[in-house]
């Protein structure tokens, strides 16, 4: 169960310090903050970050290897064991102020990657921001969420949560902010960034070994082109669009739960077809 910080920190924004010139571009914009919280609240998240089994009791899904468990931040705001620090942290990063960050930081990358965004869905600068599980596209046009994250322990053998995707198309942003353990000596677990090879591709389209939904490629078409480590204190941001291909790097068999919070926008209508 969390312990419940005595000290209480004001809310820090986790692309508080980013500028324009930390996107790369290569092989799809992104950026890569390290240490972006401050020690004091990191180390408050870190160490009250519930665990595959306190989520997996709370939304009664069982423990399994290398198993994803979310924990939304509808779950965390309604949980009277969760400290306020989580409750402050998942509110603004599901909130009017952090879309305006992204879309200080991304809007013009996106645009030149989609150029008909702003037909599909609107002036992004005027778009309604909810939250995910509490309001609705009845009256907001991004449902945006800050989830805790939990990849369970790996058993029997080396495995990867997920090789090479493109994330849904109605989503407008993803993130990952990771926060692994000090006493954490898996190997793997890394994202990995990947392009197109020459030719024809080939999403699935039913459940496989590359995945279970049509928006993982095989990975034949495929070629990795940067790797980005698993660590404490570490944000991965960026725009969705077909190019944003990444997967997660097999992680050794290990009893240490992979984490991180994930941070999403949701829009009611895709923003491009995997016409691929």
């Amino acid at each position: 169960m969390p312990h419940t910080p005595t000290t209480t920190l004001a809310v820090e924004s986790l692309l508080g310090r980013a500028t324009k010139a930390d996107i790369r571009r290569d092989p799809f914009p992104h950026v890569v903050l390290r240490d972006p919280l401050s020690p004091a609240l990191y180390e408050a998240l870190a160490t009250t970050m519930p665990t595959a089994e306190y989520i997996g009791t709370r939304i009664g899904k069982p423990i399994t290897s290398n198993e994803r468990y979310n924990y939304m931040s509808e779950h965390i705001l309604r949980d009277d064991d969760m400290p306020q620090v989580w409750k402050d942290f998942v509110t603004y990063h599901a909130s009017p102020a952090f879309y305006r960050e992204f879309l200080d930081l991304f809007r013009d990358d996106l645009i030149a990657a989609l150029p008909d965004t702003e037909n599909r869905c609107g002036p992004l600068r005027s778009l309604r921001v909810g939250r995910r599980n509490h309001d609705t596209f009845d009256t907001h046009d991004i449902l945006m969420d800050c989830t805790a994250v939990i990849n369970s322990a790996v058993t029997g053998r080396p495995s990867s949560y997920r090789g090479p995707h493109v994330d849904k198309p109605y989503k407008l942003f993803g993130g990952l902010f990771y926060m692994k353990r000090p006493d954490d000596d898996a190997t793997g677990g890394h994202l990995e960034l990947y392009k197109y090879r020459d030719g024809a591709h080939r999403f699935t389209t039913s459940p496989s070994e590359y995945g279970d939904n049509r928006f993982d490629i095989d990975p034949k078409y495929v070629e990795e082109v940067g790797t980005i480590t698993y660590d404490s204190n570490v944000l991965v941001m960026y725009p969705i669009n077909p190019l944003a291909l990444h997967g997660v790097s097999v992680r050794s068999v290990t009893p240490h739960e992979r984490r991180f919070v994930a941070l999403v926008g949701d829009l009611q209508h895709p923003l491009f077809d995997l016409a691929l």
